[in-house]
């Protein structure tokens, strides 16, 4: 009786410790309150969510599994969990979590919302796709439900779909009949319809005069237009500094391409340097020592393959797999281009499904206990998440394919996933020089988490972990590689196509020269390059931009471990 009263006091004084802004002594409150309550799920419960309420995501996820242990049933907590694992970007687990707390408390709208999310950045594209459908059709009204609804589509391939649903959104407010614009832009974006996209932004900048985000649009597919040249209204909008950041950046790295197209290296590296400083004022410096620190789990985890990890055998019935992987910006939407306009190849684009399922396994890989929300790492799921891939990779092809293509470049991080789902599929390593890598990535507007590419040392340091993991990678399993030097391609794209065929186990087509005539979407920022010819114009760009790059050039100084040449095709026996 006594310990309950005192844990009672220590509860009572970290909520007064937590009103008064003093989270520490809050903290401290309510972890001498679990230890006096070992076997309490509502103090284990509480102090998680003070954890998670000031971002110690880490430690308040083991007092949310120890909640959950003691009470497994609570809806509530696995809510909260949930919640905790989305904001700690442990997306897979926290579908599994709130699926859970759907269960518990279907009828919670604030439930829903979460799974809703959850869902979005953390199930498979087509697992997702059907619940939010349901979901979209009870929210007809909310414009940015009706939004993501269509952006998933769009991760399906469903691109025609996704722009018929755009086009039909009603637009109560002029704000959402342009955001519909936008949307509807990108979309012809991705289905490579040039003239059509640029009409959708400017018809979203009409809708919302001096929008940031209608004119980053417009200026890299201007050279299409017949109108008037948007630099000019872009360079006065940023004059004003009135922009929101996120709009600022992006009209930065905008503004730059057109610089940069135009000659004016200086003003477009200025460009540059000022959107990724506003990036990183956003989301944070590079993470090189997190970098760092994946790389050396993976190596660890996976040095003695397979050692205690379940491996599926080769099926003779699977296609023939390619998984096309490098640094953004080396050449591979290139190669699955070429690869892919082969009439016995598919290529499936950039898959999110094998990064998710890597996700939803990391953390057993890494030799940790099991929580409530993981998924167990078994054969069992294993063949749950090949059946899922395989879906995903034939979504789009005709059925009759024999080479299967997905060119996620950061696969290089997930070929042990690779090699236990897939055994006999084959990896295309694509590089280039370093140099013109990195002007081009530091050039990009890639996603927010993408820290690393703000600065041109963390793109270095980015550079030399890839080298790292794929030599290691190469070592260790028991898959086959081959190398595509992207300034080899570009100069000798006949010859260097032909061994590209062959590694893929097919016989040669002239067509696979032709690829820049298809016409099927294309998601990645290389969409309108790749419907040129091959050319070598982009080698030795960086040169432009000599006097910056020693930030860049510095970190690549800094590689150790380089890989082993493989300019021939590879096969890495098991040890």
């Amino acid at each position: 009786m006594q310990e309950r009263t005192q844990v009672d006091v220590l509860r009572k004084k970290a909520q007064e410790a937590q009103n008064t802004g003093d989270a520490p002594t809050a903290i401290q409150h309510m972890r001498r309150a679990c230890e006096l309550a070992p076997d309490d799920a509502l103090v284990h419960k509480q102090f998680a969510s003070l954890l998670a309420t000031h971002g110690q995501w880490s430690e308040a996820l083991e007092y949310f599994d120890a909640s959950l242990r003691l009470g497994p049933s609570d809806g509530h907590t696995w809510y909260l969990a949930g919640l905790a694992l989305h904001s700690a970007g442990q997306y897979p687990q926290a579908v599994n979590a709130l699926s859970r707390a759907m269960r518990e408390l279907s009828a919670n709208d604030r439930v829903s919302a979460a799974f809703a999310e959850a869902l979005f950045h953390g199930a498979l594209p087509d697992a997702a796709l059907p619940w939010w459908r349901r979901y979209a059709a009870r929210h007809a009204k909310d414009a940015a439900i009706q939004l993501r609804l269509g952006e998933l589509l769009s991760r399906n391939g469903m691109h025609e779909e996704a722009l018929l649903h755009f086009k039909a959104l009603p637009a109560t407010t002029p704000a959402d009949a342009a955001s519909k614009q936008i949307a509807v832009a990108q979309t012809f974006e991705d289905l490579g319809k040039r003239r059509e996209a640029l009409e959708a932004y400017h018809h979203a900048l009409a809708l919302k005069p001096g929008w940031a985000v209608a004119l980053a649009g417009i200026l890299p597919l201007q050279q299409a237009d017949t109108g008037a040249d948007m630099s000019e209204p872009a360079i006065r909008l940023l004059e004003q500094k009135s922009l929101p950041p996120q709009e600022a950046a992006l009209l930065n790295y905008a503004l730059g391409k057109t610089y940069d197209t135009k000659g004016h290296h200086a003003l477009a590296m200025a460009c540059w340097h000022e959107a990724n400083r506003l990036r990183r004022d956003i989301a944070g410096e590079p993470a090189v020592d997190a970098l760092n620190r994946r790389v050396d789990l993976l190596v660890r985890c996976t040095s003695r393959w397979p050692a205690e990890m379940p491996v599926l055998p080769q099926d003779e019935s699977d296609p023939q797999l390619v998984f096309i992987v490098g640094m953004p910006r080396s050449g591979t939407t290139l190669t699955e281009r070429m690869l892919g306009s082969h009439s016995e190849a598919h290529g499936a684009g950039e898959l999110a499904e094998l990064p998710l399922i890597a996700r939803m396994f990391w953390p057993l890989l890494q030799g940790h206990a099991p929580r409530p929300w993981d998924t167990p790492l078994t054969r069992d799921t294993l063949l749950s998440a090949k059946a899922s891939y395989l879906r995903a990779i034939r979504r789009g092809a005709a059925g009759s394919e024999r080479v299967l293509i997905d060119k996620a470049p950061l696969n290089f991080f997930n070929l042990w996933l690779v090699a236990a789902l897939f055994p006999g599929a084959k990896i295309v390593w694509c590089k280039r020089d370093p140099l013109d890598v990195g002007v081009s990535i530091y050039s990009e507007n890639f996603a927010l988490e993408e820290r690393l590419c703000t600065r041109l040392e963390g793109i270095g340091h980015y550079i030399a972990a890839q080298q790292r993991l794929m030599a290691h990678w190469m070592r260790t399993l028991p898959l086959q590689f081959h190398t595509v030097i992207y300034e080899t391609l570009a100069r000798s794209p006949e010859a260097e196509a032909k061994t590209l065929i062959a590694f893929a186990g097919l016989d040669w087509e002239p067509g696979c020269l032709e690829f820049h005539k298809r016409e099927d979407g294309v998601q990645t920022p290389s969409r309108w390059q790749v419907r040129q010819p091959v050319h070598t114009r982009s080698i030795g760009r960086w040169k432009h931009y000599s006097e910056h790059l020693a930030p860049l050039t510095d970190a690549l100084n800094q590689a150790i471990d380089e890989p082993p040449s493989c300019s021939d095709s590879v096969h890495a026996s098991r040890p």
